[in-house]
């Protein structure tokens, strides 16, 4: 099985409410666990949310692209802003102690809790933040 569905989001936080329902529809026909499919929901929204304040800087007139790749195998989640991207090496760990109290920082910790594979790609016109869930065992 093969599916690439692709979204263009405003760079409203609004844009949240609709992610389970593009996650429901790339993952139709798919057995997943409930845990699973909550692990991959939490990481989605941390990456869009990442995606509309840091990347497009809250910028109403950017857009976000979401893209999602089905295969046998792997589930991949793309992201893609109109950022500058930033390097996965030199976000601070937030369970350090003094990063506890910190705003901001928590959510590429959390995505790769509840992902297989996180990556970060520098484009053109803005980066991208790629999630890749393994679908076997599911």
């Amino acid at each position: 099985m093969y599916r690439h569905l692709k979204y263009t989001l405003k760079t409203s936080i609004y844009e949240i409410d609709n992610l389970a329902t593009y996650l429901d529809e790339a993952l139709e026909g798919i057995n997943i666990s409930t845990d699973k499919y909550n692990n991959i929901l939490l990481a989605l929204t941390e990456a869009v949310n990442n995606a509309i304040i840091h990347g497009n800087k809250n910028d109403i007139t950017k857009h976000i692209i979401l893209e999602f790749v089905l295969s046998d195998e792997t589930f991949k989640v793309i992201v893609t802003d109109e950022g500058e991207g930033f390097d996965l090496n030199k976000v601070p760990d937030p369970t350090l102690p003094e990063n506890l109290l910190n705003e901001h920082g928590r959510g590429i910790f959390i995505m790769k809790h509840f992902v297989n594979e996180l990556l970060t790609e520098k484009l053109k016109n803005g980066s991208s933040v790629i999630l890749k869930i393994n679908l076997k065992n599911t």
